[in-house]
C-alpha cells in the first residue's frame, strides 16, 4: 500500500515538472508570436514597410534556423536547466527593450536578442524534460511539448488582438516582457535541482546522429506544411470564397487551435502504448484534407475544418518527433545536441515553407496544395516510419533511470525505443 502511495506521488511529482517545463516554452511561445497581432501600429508608428515589419516578425525563427545546432552544444555544457531559465531571463529582457523601441535597428536588434533566449528555451525544454521523466510519462511529456509553440501563438494572437484597441503596442510588448521573468522564478521554485554532470568528448563514431537527422528532416518537412497551410489560407478565403478579414483571421485561429489538439492527442496516444510507427501513417490524411480545404466547391465550414485537420495531424506527428528525440541518439549525453538539430531544421522549415507553397499555388493554383502537402508531408511520415524501425542502440531513453532523475524518487516504466515500445499501460517498476 505504502509502495503504491509512493508511486502514485511520484507520478504526480513528475507531471508538475513536464507542466511547469511545458508552461515555460509556452510563455516563451507567446514571445515569438508577440509582435504580429500588433504589426500594423508597429509599422504605422515606427515608419516601417512591410518586409522591414516582416524581418521584425520573423527574426526568431531566423535565430533558430542559424544558430540550433551550436545552441545544442551550449546547452549541453552549461546545463539544460540553467540554460531554460536564462533563455526566459534574456527574453524577458530582450522584450522590455523593444517595448521602447523607437528605430526599426532597436525592434531589429531586440527581437534578435530575443530570439537567441527563445532558442535555448527550446532546446533546453526537451533535455530537461527528458533527464525528469521516464517511460510512458517521458513520451507523453515530450509530445505535449511539442504543441508549445501552437499554444503560445494562439494566445498571442488572442490576447494582443483583443487588447490591440485599448492598449498601445508599447505596452503589450512590455506585458510579453513579464511572463518570461515570472517563469524563470517558478522554474526555480518547483523544478528539482539536476546534478551537474561531466561532459565527455564528444563521440565521433559513424552513424552518431544519423537518427537525429532523419528526425530533423522529418520536423522540418512538416513544420513546413504546417506553417504554409496557415500563411496560404487567408488569401485563399478572401479571394476565393469572398471572406472578409475578420472571417478568415477567425477561422485560421481556429485552425491553428488545431495543430495544439493533435498535439495533445499524440501525448495521450503515445501514454497508452501507441507507437511511432503506428502514428506515422496518419500522415496519409494531411493531403487528403487539403482537397476539400483549398477547394471552392465546398462550404466555408468545410474549407475550416478541413484545414483543421490537416494541422491536427500535422500536430500530432511534430509532437511525435520529439517524443522520439530520446531513441535517435545512442549515448544520453547527446539529447542536448539532437534537440538543437531538430531546432534549427524545424526553424529552416517554417522560413521556406510560405515561399514554396506560394511558388507551387502561382504555378499550378490552389489544388496543387495538396500536391505539395503529399510530397512534404509524405517526406516526414516515411522519415518517422524509417527511425522508429530503426532506433539507435543504447539510446537516451533506453536507459532505465537517468543520473540527472531526482534522487530518491521512483521512476515508472523504463523507456523503449518508441518503433518498438511495450504498452506502456504495464510498465516496469523500477526502484531509486
Amino acid at each position: 500500500m505504502r509502495g503504491s502511495q509512493r508511486r502514485t506521488t511520484s507520478t504526480s511529482s513528475t507531471w508538475k515538472y513536464a507542466l511547469t517545463t511545458w508552461l515555460a516554452g509556452v510563455v516563451a511561445a507567446v514571445g515569438l508570436g508577440a509582435v504580429s497581432p500588433v504589426g500594423s501600429t508597429v509599422r504605422s508608428s515606427l515608419g516601417l514597410s512591410a518586409g522591414a515589419l516582416a524581418w521584425a516578425t520573423s527574426s526568431i525563427t531566423a535565430v533558430s534556423a542559424v544558430f540550433g545546432i551550436p545552441a545544442g552544444w551550449w546547452v549541453r555544457r552549461f546545463g539544460a536547466q540553467r540554460a531554460l531559465s536564462c533563455g526566459l531571463f534574456v527574453m524577458s529582457v530582450a522584450a522590455a527593450v523593444s517595448a521602447t523601441a523607437g528605430s526599426w535597428g532597436l525592434l531589429l536588434g531586440s527581437r534578435i536578442a530575443e530570439g537567441v533566449g527563445y532558442l535555448f528555451v527550446l532546446v533546453a525544454g526537451p533535455v530537461v524534460l527528458t533527464r525528469l521523466t521516464q517511460g510512458g510519462i517521458r513520451a507523453a511529456a515530450l509530445a505535449l511539448w511539442g504543441t508549445c509553440v501552437p499554444t503560445g501563438l494562439a494566445i498571442a494572437a488572442a490576447a494582443g488582438g483583443s487588447l490591440a484597441s485599448w492598449w498601445t503596442w508599447n505596452q503589450w510588448l512590455a506585458l510579453t516582457a513579464v511572463g518570461p521573468l515570472i517563469m524563470a522564478g517558478v522554474l526555480a521554485v518547483v523544478l528539482p535541482r539536476l546534478p551537474r554532470t561531466a561532459v565527455p568528448r564528444a563521440h565521433r563514431e559513424a552513424g552518431t546522429w544519423n537518427g537525429a537527422l532523419r528526425l530533423a528532416v522529418a520536423y522540418a518537412s512538416l513544420s513546413l506544411v504546417g506553417v504554409a497551410v496557415v500563411m496560404v489560407l487567408p488569401p485563399f478565403l478572401t479571394e476565393n470564397r469572398s471572406a472578409t478579414s475578420a472571417v478568415a483571421g477567425t477561422v485560421v485561429a481556429l485552425v491553428c487551435l488545431g495543430s495544439a489538439a493533435g498535439g495533445l492527442a499524440a501525448s495521450w496516444l503515445l501514454r497508452r502504448g501507441l507507437t511511432l510507427s503506428q502514428l506515422a501513417p496518419l500522415g496519409v490524411l494531411m493531403p487528403v484534407a487539403c482537397l476539400p480545404a483549398f477547394s471552392a466547391e465546398f462550404p466555408l465550414a468545410v474549407n475550416g475544418a478541413a484545414a483543421t485537420l490537416v494541422l491536427a495531424v500535422d500536430g500530432l506527428l511534430i509532437s511525435a518527433v520529439f517524443a522520439a528525440a530520446p531513441d535517435s541518439v545512442s549515448r544520453p549525453e547527446h539529447v542536448d545536441v539532437a534537440t538543437g538539430i531538430l531546432n534549427q531544421f524545424g526553424s529552416v522549415g517554417m522560413m521556406i515553407g510560405p515561399p514554396v507553397f506560394g511558388v507551387v499555388i502561382a504555378a499550378a493554383g490552389w489544388g496543387a496544395v495538396a500536391a505539395a502537402t503529399l510530397v512534404f508531408g509524405g517526406l516526414g511520415a516515411i522519415l518517422l516510419l524509417t527511425t522508429a524501425r530503426t532506433p539507435a542502440s543504447g539510446s537516451a531513453a533506453g536507459v532505465s533511470e537517468s543520473s540527472d532523475a531526482p534522487a530518491g524518487e521512483e521512476t515508472e516504466g523504463a523507456a523503449e525505443p518508441l518503433g518498438t515500445a511495450a504498452d506502456v499501460r504495464k510498465p516496469k517498476r523500477t526502484r531509486a
